[in-house]
C-alpha cells in the first residue's frame, strides 16, 4: 500500500528527524541528513488526524526499528517506550487525544510546523521577545 505524502507530512517528518538529531530513538544509530533510512514514526497512525502532527506522538526511527515497533510483537515495546518518554499521564492524554475527531487542516499544519522548525533551529524572531510557539499559537 502506497501512503500519500502531502507537503505538511514531509515537513513534519523533517522536523521530527531534526528534533531527534537524526538519531533512531530505539537503536540510537545516527544518520547523516538527508536520508530516507530514518523515518518519522507515528505512535498513533497518521490516519488519526488529531495526533498526526503532534510532536509527542512521533519519534525518529530507522527503517528496521520502525518495522519492529510499528507491527506485531514489537508494539508492546513501543508502548513501554512512550510511557517512559511521556510518563503515564502524558501517555493517557496522548491516547485520549488520538481518539478525538479532528478535521485535517494542511495549511494550518504547515504554518505550525514551520514555526516548530524555526524554533528548533533558533531562527524564530519572536524568541527575543520571550514568546514560545505555544504562546503565539494560543494568542
Amino acid at each position: 500500500m502506497k501512503i500519500k505524502i502531502c507537503k505538511a507530512d514531509a515537513l513534519f517528518s523533517t522536523y521530527i528527524r531534526e528534533r531527534d538529531r537524526w538519531t533512531c530513538q530505539r537503536c540510537h544509530r545516527r544518520y547523516e541528513p538527508p536520508t530516507s533510512a530514518l523515518h518519522c514514526s507515528h505512535f498513533w497512525g497518521r490516519g488519526r488526524e488529531n495526533t498526526c502532527f503532534a510532536p509527542n506522538n512521533c519519534d525518529a526511527l530507522c527503517f528496521g526499528c520502525h518495522r519492529i515497533w510499528g507491527h506485531g510483537d514489537g508494539r508492546e515495546d513501543y508502548i513501554a517506550f512512550k510511557k517512559r518518554q511521556l510518563g503515564e499521564d502524558g501517555y493517557k492524554r496522548l491516547t485520549l487525544e488520538a481518539h478525538r475527531y479532528k478535521k485535517r487542516d494542511g495549511k494550518l499544519a504547515i504554518i505550525v510546523i514551520k514555526y516548530l522548525l524555526d524554533e528548533l533551529n533558533g531562527t524564530d524572531d519572536s524568541r527575543s521577545a520571550g514568546q514560545s510557539t505555544a504562546g503565539r499559537m494560543a494568542a
